[in-house]
């Protein structure tokens, strides 16, 4: 597939996935400083605005210049603020494969956003970016995300025996994997 041109926003019912901007700077560092946050992704929060800013271009907006990925800014249709980020990296366009991430502010956790969120943009991927494999790397800690990429149809494949480390130990990353025909059934 070639390169997509212009930024996909998407809308759900209730949500509005967008491009991430550089007016978002400030909602990425305080994000991805919160606690819930920092331990499901097994990742430190950026320790200053400068840092979140290489961040921000690296993880956010490097995919799309890249044309390794997207990433969409969460946002209630009744909300102006971002409640959280998911998208896609590491898409390998000759094998058609990407890694899936996501998160969402905690004060929304236990609603459905993330479930209507992943929905959309698998939908999309599969549609308009022609994935046949979408895969998930979790912290063997992280039992909500694991719950949430199986109620999508995601089937665990294996566990990398302490593939990160983070707070001062090992983590057990467990590797889910969504393929198109499995999608396209449910």
């Amino acid at each position: 597939m070639e390169s997509l041109k212009v930024f996909p926003n998407l809308e759900t019912r209730v949500l509005y996935l967008r491009e991430m901007t550089q007016n978002d700077l400030e909602f990425y560092y305080n994000h991805f400083n919160k606690p819930e946050i920092v331990i499901g992704t097994c990742f430190p929060g950026p320790a200053s605005l400068d840092i979140a800013r290489r961040e921000f271009e690296k993880f956010i907006r490097g995919p799309w210049i890249n044309n390794t990925g997207l990433r969409w800014g969460i946002m209630m249709k009744n909300e102006t603020k971002l409640v959280g980020t998911c998208g896609f990296y590491d898409w390998n366009h000759d094998s058609k494969r990407a890694e899936i991430g996501y998160d969402l502010d905690p004060a929304y956790w236990g609603k459905g956003i993330m479930t209507e969120a992943l929905t959309e943009i698998i939908n999309y991927s599969i549609e308009k970016m022609d994935l046949n494999r979408i895969q998930a790397i979790i912290d063997s800690y992280n039992l909500r995300s694991m719950r949430l990429v199986e109620r999508l149809g995601f089937k665990k494949e294996g566990v990398f025996r302490q593939r990160s480390y983070f707070n001062g130990e090992f983590h057990d990353d467990v590797c889910f994997a969504l393929l198109k025909k499995d999608w396209i059934k449910r």
